[in-house]
């Protein structure tokens, strides 16, 4: 049986290390004989102990708590017959985070039940520090689901019974604009089936149960905030949560010349976003395309806007209304400015392969930062 003043003064000595999580988890796991781990409200695991990453060797190596840990330790079923005494870290009135105490044999619950609000106390500011990354305050089971949907593999019996159905759509919101709690409150007022899943730099929204009717509303709400996103298209397969998740990350870095719609969908910024993959290597390389840089000297020497009158064309898949609406311009005036772009560069734009060839090469050109026609 251990005594809780000596707790005290060894969580003191600690306190002077560098790594005072780390440093209290094993000296008390070393005086107890019990595993530690505090665990952040996100599921973040800040520290743990040795005879912890035993009992859950899986969360241990991941440095957060999965589905499967969480049901162990929550759950009725204990580790290889141990006991777990879970201690919620209060910041106000919501718990921040939890102190995990593993044990065996009965005989010590009552006291590493004291230890547990002992250690809680102690660690209340270094939980509070990392709640300052984020912006809502969900129960730890929602972060815990929301990481599997969008960084791990599906646990089956969370598929089952705890994720949502239907169609989806996903939406991302950058913190660095500042509008993430305020657009997610307005997306929700719009379509209450949602779940979200909140990185230290960015929100991404998960709307549930779409039918594809619903859609072009949805779209059309989001559009008339006229507030920086990135919305992916309507998809079936929850298991795509992690690819929607990386195209919309790389859509919203893709640069953009003359580009002030605030709403950036996967349809029409899937091209510009998978580019973005290719920035280090294009740099390195110096790959550019000899017609598309005649074309920026044309503009340069005349004031024109060939190159991303082009550009336009070919993401409106050479549909010429559709890119002069776009442009803002007469059809009529697109159509004679894509006649001197056929005579500059020698070739026909309407030809699959050498469109699709122009478009890679200016879609480079700019995700290169060269230098274009702003």
């Amino acid at each position: 049986m251990f005594e809780i003043e000596n707790c005290y003064r060894i969580i003191f000595e600690a306190m002077l290390d560098e790594t005072v999580l780390l440093s209290i988890a094993e000296r008390i796991e070393q005086y107890t004989d019990a595993g530690v781990a505090f665990v952040t409200g996100t599921g973040k695991i800040m520290a743990f102990s040795r005879l912890w990453s035993i009992f859950f060797p899986v969360s241990a190596g991941k440095g957060y708590l999965t589905f499967e840990d969480y049901a162990s330790i929550y759950g009725r079923e204990k580790p290889d017959g141990q006991c777990c005494c879970v201690t919620p870290v209060y910041g106000g009135k919501r718990a921040i985070g939890h102190v995990v105490l593993v044990y065996g044999g009965k005989e010590s619950e009552e006291q590493l039940q004291k230890l547990g609000l002992v250690l809680a106390e102690s660690v209340k500011r270094f939980f509070e520090e990392e709640r300052k990354a984020y912006i809502f305050k969900q129960p730890l089971k929602e972060y815990i689901i929301g990481r599997m949907m969008f960084e791990d593999e599906f646990s089956k019996e969370a598929e089952e019974d705890y994720c949502p159905k239907g169609k989806y759509i996903v939406i991302l919101f950058c913190k660095k604009d500042g509008k993430a709690e305020e657009m997610t409150a307005r997306v929700r007022s719009m379509w209450n089936c949602m779940h979200i899943y909140e990185e230290e730099d960015a929100v991404f929204v998960l709307l549930y149960l779409v039918k594809d009717q619903d859609s072009e509303t949805i779209y059309a709400g989001i559009e008339a905030e006229k507030q920086r996103c990135c919305v992916s298209d309507v998809f079936s397969n929850l298991c795509l949560c992690r690819c929607k998740k990386n195209i919309l990350r790389r859509i919203a870095c893709a640069e953009e010349f003359q580009e002030t719609v605030p709403v950036r969908r996967e349809k029409d910024w899937m091209m510009r976003g998978m580019y973005t993959y290719t920035v280090s290597l294009i740099r390195k390389a110096g790959l550019s395309d000899y017609s598309i840089e005649q074309l920026i000297l044309e503009d340069e020497k005349n004031n024109t806007e060939l190159y991303y009158s082009l550009k336009v064309y070919l993401l409106c898949e050479n549909n010429v209304t559709a890119a002069a609406k776009r442009l803002h311009i007469h059809r009529n005036t697109l159509v004679y400015r894509l006649k001197r772009i056929r005579e500059i560069i020698g070739g026909d734009m309407n030809d699959y392969e050498t469109s699709r060839g122009l478009l890679a090469f200016i879609m480079m050109n700019d995700a290169a930062g060269q230098k274009c026609k702003e």
